[in-house]
């Protein structure tokens, strides 16, 4: 039998015996059971807790179970938790209606056992099913704005990051930073010690920006040994302060046997500058910090 303990299951019916009757079918299955007698307690489980099936009754006091799945139906936290009715009403009015309301199954009571058990069974499958694929859409949606080295922000979404960031400061006439960071002499490191040893020192510097950010900020790969952070509502002095906190913590870094040092270009956003041009300009700062030797921050020349 598969193993059916990561699945909870909401029973939901006002006579108690009815309640048991299910429970003596599930429980053999090996799946979490929880029970609620009318629908408020119904909702307030289900509101407070996640459960991967519910078994709802129609004909309740005071809440009908049709009334408690339009509520679930329309709450975005338990909209997609799948609900199957038990009840004795079969007529063709009142299964139209569990099906138009989000219902998925309908059983009529009384109902046989290991039909019960087969159509929970299947719910169960196809919800695994569901959340499975979720998680892998999830997981493709991050890798597409991720770098695969260092594990932050690609140079995609940096991208997007700054188109918003820059449409804000039109509307609020914020102040922002950025800071074009580069390892000084990754040439020289990759043929002295290999390819391996240079993504290690890369992956190290992304670790100490990330140490180093401050709740707004984003830092992202752009491509090689090059890195970018963007500071909103932030000025050119204290940009000027967090750069050089970066750049002495990469310098008393000790990765390799040759000194490692890092070249940063850093401006403030211009009225009216293409974000094209606003990186280019980052990016031009610091590679007049390179020619000047790096290990420095270059913000004007």
């Amino acid at each position: 039998m598969k193993d059916n303990s990561q699945f909870k299951i909401l029973i939901v019916d006002d006579e108690r015996f009815n309640i048991e009757v299910v429970v003596g079918f599930l429980e053999m299955q090996g799946y979490q059971l929880a029970y609620a007698t009318n629908g408020m307690e119904a909702l307030k489980a289900a509101f407070s807790q996640v459960f991967d099936l519910i078994l709802l009754d129609i004909n309740m006091p005071k809440m009908s179970g049709f009334e408690v799945c339009e509520r679930l139906k329309k709450d975005k936290t338990t909209k997609e938790i799948p609900v199957v009715f038990l009840s004795a009403l079969n007529d063709i009015d009142s299964i139209t209606r569990a099906f138009s309301i989000g219902g998925v199954d309908y059983l009529s009571k009384p109902f046989n056992g290991l039909e019960l058990i087969a159509r929970v069974n299947t719910q169960i499958e196809l919800r695994k099913y569901i959340l499975e694929l979720k998680e892998k859409q999830n997981r493709l949606a991050q890798l597409a704005i991720t770098d695969d080295l260092t594990g932050i922000s690609n140079r995609l979404y940096f991208m997007s990051i700054l188109k918003k960031e820059i449409a804000s400061i039109h509307m609020t006439s914020t102040r922002l930073c950025l800071a074009f960071i580069s390892i000084d002499h990754m040439q020289k490191i990759n043929t002295i010690y290999g390819f391996k040893i240079g993504d290690k020192v890369i992956v190290k510097l992304a670790k100490m920006l990330q140490e180093n950010l401050r709740s707004g900020d984003h830092i992202a790969r752009l491509f090689g040994s090059e890195f970018v952070l963007l500071m909103p509502n932030t000025s050119l002095q204290a940009a000027k302060v967090l750069a050089k906190k970066v750049l002495d913590a990469i310098e008393k870094e000790n990765m390799i046997e040759m000194k490692i040092s890092a070249s940063i270009g850093l401006i403030q956003y211009q009225n009216a500058e293409a974000y094209e041009a606003f990186v280019l300009r980052a990016e031009k700062f610091m590679e007049d910090a390179k020619r000047l030797g790096g290990n420095r921050i270059v913000n004007t020349v």
